[in-house]
């Protein structure tokens, strides 16, 4: 079933009981899988699994600078429906940062999302000024006949899985350690822009994608790559940086040269994902030079990208992460 989204506290969700995963869910990772799979397992149970969670456009006092986006707004709402979610609640935090804990549970979890269940982390704070946490959450939920299961953060290697750890890997170009805290490869989806057809130039024509100042700083450099281009998936090499080459004035973007295909994708929106980091950005002392690098990185890049097509790399793969969930 598609995915439906609603962005305001003032619509009524068209369901009839419902199980609601609770948080902000900014990167969608194994932890935040974890806490939104026990609302999608109460399907089973005839419960329309849902999501409740916020933008912060209108202030939040846990947006810092630092908080930038790890996954895309629309790769968020693809893997929701992946993922087996059939609602999305997903008004501004400004809409109910004033309420009162009850309030929040009666108009918001009751009247809108019609909840049965309630599903959220260990760490889930509600309430004006965030005066609430599980414990507050537990008891309102009791006395309204409101099951909610409370589920432990994820480790990796002894350390909880977060969208900061996440966001510090991808600045150092650990794109395969934060593939397994993602529990898939890290990836955009942006879409594809004119360039100076450099590439074209130089015989690898690549595409072309600004990256957003809101979105993850990524290691400026050359990455193993797989693309996916007209419904189907390509290896290919992917440059994040400035071109210093030939202009170090313009804003990052993302570069990428895909093997064994051709064709028009401007203005489309083009899944990158990165698999590897291959080799730190840097100037050439001539254009030939960088070719000759592209050479380079092509032979390098393409190996990873088959294994991984072949289903032989174990990229986001989430066997030793560890969790578990509690009933209250």
């Amino acid at each position: 079933m598609p995915i439906r989204i609603y962005t305001s506290l003032e619509e009524l969700l068209p369901c009839g009981k419902s199980a609601v995963a609770l948080g902000y869910f900014d990167g969608l990772h194994a932890g935040h899988a974890a806490v939104i799979s026990r609302a999608v397992a109460k399907a089973e149970e005839g419960f329309c699994p849902c999501v409740f969670t916020f933008t912060v456009k209108g202030g939040h006092p846990k947006a810092k600078p630092q908080d930038s986006e790890i996954t895309a707004e629309s790769q968020k709402r693809s893997l929701l429906e992946q993922w087996g979610v059939h609602l999305v609640l997903e008004p501004d935090f400004s809409e109910f940062q004033q309420m009162p804990p009850e309030k929040f549970v009666d108009e918001v979890l009751l009247h809108r999302m019609h909840a049965a269940v309630v599903c959220c982390g260990t760490d889930f704070r509600f309430g004006h000024r965030a005066s609430a946490g599980v414990n507050e959450l537990a008891a309102l939920c009791r006395d309204r006949k409101i099951a909610l299961e409370v589920v432990p953060p994820v480790t990796y290697e002894g350390e909880r899985v977060s969208s900061t750890r996440i966001r510090a890997l991808l600045e150092a170009g650990n794109v395969e350690q934060a593939a397994v805290l993602l529990g898939r490869p890290f990836a955009y989806d942006f879409p594809v822009a004119h360039g100076r057809q450099l590439g074209r130039k130089l015989d690898f024509p690549t595409i072309n994608q600004a990256i957003p100042g809101e979105f993850v700083k990524l290691r400026r450099g050359v990455y193993a790559s797989v693309t996916c281009a007209k419904g189907s998936f390509y290896p290919s090499v992917t440059n994040i940086g400035v071109r210093p080459t030939v202009d170090d004035h313009q804003p990052v973007t993302s570069e990428t040269s895909i093997f064994g295909f051709s064709g028009d994708l401007y203005g489309q929106k083009v899944e990158v994902r990165l698999l590897k980091f291959l080799r730190a950005e840097k100037s050439f002392p001539s254009v030939q030079a960088l070719r000759e690098q592209i050479v380079i990185d092509s032979a390098a890049a393409l190996p990873i990208s088959r294994s991984y097509l072949d289903g032989e790399a174990n990229y986001g793969r989430i066997g030793t992460l560890q969790s578990a969930h509690t009933m209250l």
